[in-house]
């Protein structure tokens, strides 16, 4: 949460799959600057292709007895017992049906090979690096 005094905008993290692995020194900035990222053009302008899933994410941010959390279409994210990608992995109908993965995971079934259309829509007036997209 960037809106918060305590924000730390400079952090490095690490997505760790084996964790005695090393990982690489945090290379710090000592200067940031605002940049609009919907002012970027394409080189050469493509017409969208058509979509076979269209999957809405609305985004929003609170604080509950000091805690951040992040909120995803009215939802707080809680991991499943089985990490889902171990779940995805497996055969048979329960690997593609959402329940399989819990009710706090906020999960997505897709067909392999999907063309998605991703719409974020961020609800939060705070400071983050999120842009509302609509």
């Amino acid at each position: 949460m960037f809106d918060s005094p305590s924000a730390r905008p400079n952090v490095t993290s690490w997505l760790i799959y084996n964790p005695s692995a090393p990982k690489p020194e945090a290379e710090l900035l000592s200067s940031f600057y605002d940049f609009d990222d919907t002012d970027l053009v394409p080189l050469q302008a493509e017409p969208p292709v058509p979509y076979d899933a269209l999957v809405t994410a609305v985004v929003n941010f609170t604080s509950i007895d000091g805690i951040n959390y992040a909120i995803v279409n009215n939802q707080t994210y809680e991991a499943p017992t089985v990490p889902a990608m171990f779940t995805a992995l497996t055969t048979g109908e329960d690997s593609t049906s959402p329940w399989v993965y819990g009710n706090t995971t906020n999960s997505f079934i897709l067909n392999h090979l999907d063309m998605v259309w991703l719409v974020i829509n961020n609800d939060d007036d705070g400071g983050h690096p999120c842009t509302t997209l609509i």
